[in-house]
């Protein structure tokens, strides 16, 4: 009976010592969803929102998991306001509670980066390539590598960055975000015409939105600006070509067919096209 009490005594130990471990693992859906509207209002570029957004996640959610993200993501809003020290140390309160966190990881090496920390970026980008190399879910470790690729743009290591969207592109050639992010690394590396290709190859798999056009347009003007040595809307009006022309304001055409609004895009039709 003694050795009843003490196995039920010890299952009950054990039962507690998990719960306070891991009882506190799994976020709750509030906590979910305020993260969710965090990590997109970094997308969209909106950091203190998200900043706001993340320290509420911090002083409300006790789940592990949530607050290894929202470190992550108040790390990415800081790096977004440019505020490298503090998105340094708030990547590092993340990986105190998950040291193989990804996200952290990668919002570590970007302040590291900005910080001229470029040694202890590099460590961090090799220990994600590690992690990732033991991941066999193709599509995350995909996703994974665009990620380097961004943050090796960033970098201005575009070498780096095309062989490592490429290798993204390989493992998962369905993704179409992809295909763009191969034109914006090339487009940053002053490669127009190749970025050009990038942004048509991603509208023929499907990606055929004002953002990819957007960026397809854009693209196409620096193109012509350095083709004809000219970021005079009015002095490319005399010096581009018929065919150029015509390729040009095509592309302006279906890209505000498709919603865009963008007021260098509508000076260039309006002083090129008419």
């Amino acid at each position: 009976m003694k050795n009843h009490f003490l196995s039920v005594g010890l299952i009950a130990l054990s039962l507690t010592a998990t719960q306070c471990k891991s009882g506190l693992v799994t976020m709750s859906n509030s906590c979910y969803n305020m993260i969710s509207t965090g990590q997109s209002q970094n997308k969209s570029g909106d950091y203190s929102s998200a900043l706001d957004n993340f320290n509420k996640v911090l002083s409300k959610c006790d789940a592990y998991d949530a607050k290894e993200k929202a470190y992550a993501g108040k790390a990415a809003a800081l790096n977004g306001l440019r505020q490298y020290n503090d998105a340094l140390t708030a990547a590092n309160a993340g990986l105190k509670i998950n040291s193989s966190s990804l996200d952290n990881l990668f919002e570590r090496a970007n302040a590291e980066l900005a910080l001229g920390m470029t040694g202890d970026a590099r460590t961090d980008l090799a220990t994600i390539t590690n992690l990732t190399g033991k991941n066999r879910n193709m599509p995350q470790r995909a996703t994974i590598y665009a990620k380097i690729a961004e943050t090796e743009m960033k970098q201005a290591a575009y070498t780096d960055a095309l062989q490592h969207i490429g290798d993204a592109i390989s493992m998962d050639p369905t993704n179409l975000n992809f295909y763009v992010q191969r034109g914006d690394i090339n487009v940053a590396a002053g490669n127009f015409s190749t970025a050009v290709s990038n942004y048509d190859e991603a509208i023929s798999k499907g990606r055929n939105d004002a953002e990819v056009w957007k960026a397809r347009t854009v693209t196409i003007i620096k193109l012509y600006q350095q083709k004809y040595g000219t970021e005079s809307a009015g002095s490319l009006k005399k010096k581009i070509s018929a065919s150029d022309k015509q390729t040009l304001c095509s592309s302006i055409q279906t890209a505000q067919s498709k919603g865009l609004k963008d007021v260098q895009v509508d000076l260039v039709q309006a002083t090129v096209c008419q």
